[in-house]
């Protein structure tokens, strides 16, 4: 229902920005969803492994070492988002992307074949400016090429070959580690990034406007200000659906699954290798994750209103949170598959959100802003959690996760609540001259 979405400013003065000639947005989703999943690979081989004591002593660090590692590269990304967002507001989006893919493979090589903290956190800071640029920029590619009906179905799909990235990227990188080891299993990773680049810079299209048209909606938004309240407004749920998913879980999954199962897992007469195990259980929540953005996108353009739907989806994954803190291993896993729908929701509406309520020469700003709140969440995450457990049963932390995850629901649903008040506002005085007309 595209008339339920109420008229914006902004709409107005933008016009619709696309290239002179309209690019189909397949064209650039399946290569940038592509070349965007297979930049996870070092990042997600290391979430899964390196939080294991004999991997941490392989690469010379300690366990606390990791917990600073991990959230090293989203907090570089509070400074780097900024920048990617008014790069990708000036200059060209493709150029940018493939550099900053590049930028990923050697992030990785450098992680593969360093030793000790300090080299390790040179490859993690270098792979958080690689990020900015890859998320921010694609995330803005996927807008220039949507519009007001398809905005929602359009980030749930590039969503989608995120957490394919996601889930795969752990699974390869696990398999990796355990048939080649640490070492060699990055430097495949690293290799695999590069040829993604190249991919791009083959195929991967311009998608911003023309010099003309861009100066002239440049021009027209500089004479607005910065929308910070759609900006805030979307920043919340991201912030905390990073900090529990990409950063609690994602740092904890493998001591979360250790609890159940030990160092290995025995089915029927297999073995299958506590960091295999982590990875094949992370793909299948990404699978469910993966699944769950298309359809949330496509129930927010359906029913003209992001929040109600995110709403729903957070508190969904409240409840499959709090069943992650229990002790039965498949009601835990279950729980787990379930929760991960809410990170698929957060990460879908936003770029949805920011294509309603903000300028396409404001986008890449706009986006950098939630962005960096989400990398502030994902940042203090990992270390907080790794302490944490010293203190707390993992449980025990996984059920405080879901008392977040329904605080942001309720705050969806307050959201949702004003947003229904606006649209009843406009729609009165319209009523009220269609009236005197008859």
């Amino acid at each position: 229902m595209p008339g339920a979405f109420p008229r914006r400013t902004s709409d107005n003065l933008r016009g619709r920005v696309t290239t002179e000639r309209r690019i189909s947005p397949q064209r650039v989703l399946v290569p940038l969803g592509f070349g965007t999943a297979v930049s996870l690979l070092g990042d997600n081989t290391l979430y899964t492994v390196l939080p294991r004591p004999e991997i941490a002593a392989q690469a010379g660090v300690t366990l606390a070492m990791v917990g600073v590692l991990l959230g090293a590269n989203r907090a570089v990304r509070l400074v780097f988002n900024g920048a990617a967002g008014a790069l990708n507001d000036r200059l060209s989006r493709r150029w940018l992307l493939v550099g900053s893919l590049f930028l990923g493979a050697l992030s990785t090589l450098i992680v593969a074949v360093g030793h000790g903290f300090w080299p390790l956190l040179v490859g993690r800071v270098l792979w958080g400016a690689a990020w900015s640029g890859i998320w921010v920029g694609g995330n803005t590619m996927v807008l220039d090429v949507a519009d007001e009906t398809n905005r929602g179905r359009l980030s749930g799909q590039y969503q989608m070959w995120f957490f394919i990235g996601v889930g795969a990227a752990a699974l390869i990188g696990a398999v990796l580690t355990d048939l080649f080891g640490f070492r060699r299993g990055l430097l495949i990773s690293a290799g695999l990034t590069g040829l993604a680049a190249l991919l791009w810079l083959a195929v991967l299209p311009e998608t911003r406007p023309a010099r003309s048209a861009a100066a002239r909606a440049a021009a027209a938004a500089e004479r607005l200000p910065l929308p910070w309240r759609v900006a805030l407004t979307a920043a919340v749920p991201v912030f905390f659906t990073r900090f529990v998913f990409a950063g609690v879980m994602t740092a904890t999954t493998i001591l979360w699954l250790t609890d159940f199962v030990g160092d290995r897992l025995m089915v029927a007469a297999v073995v299958v290798p506590i960091a295999t195990l982590t990875g094949i259980f992370a793909a299948l929540r990404s699978v469910s994750s993966l699944l769950g953005a298309p359809l949330v996108g496509h129930l927010s353009d359906r029913a003209g209103r992001r929040w109600p739907v995110l709403a729903g989806v957070m508190a969904v994954g409240a409840a499959g949170a709090w069943l992650m803190g229990g002790e039965g291993l498949a009601v835990a896993l279950f729980g787990g598959l379930v929760a991960s729908v809410a990170s698929s929701g957060a990460q879908t509406v936003a770029p949805a959100l920011v294509g309603d309520g903000a300028t396409a020469a404001q986008r890449g700003r706009v986006l950098s802003v939630i962005y960096t709140f989400g990398d502030l969440g994902s940042a203090l995450a990992p270390p907080l959690a790794l302490a944490l457990v010293g203190f707390l049963p993992i449980g025990t932390l996984y059920r405080l996760c879901a008392g977040l995850l329904a605080g942001v629901a309720l705050y969806a649903v307050w959201q949702s609540a004003r947003e229904r008040a606006v649209l009843e506002a406009v729609a009165e005085p319209e009523e009220g001259v269609a009236g005197s007309v008859g």
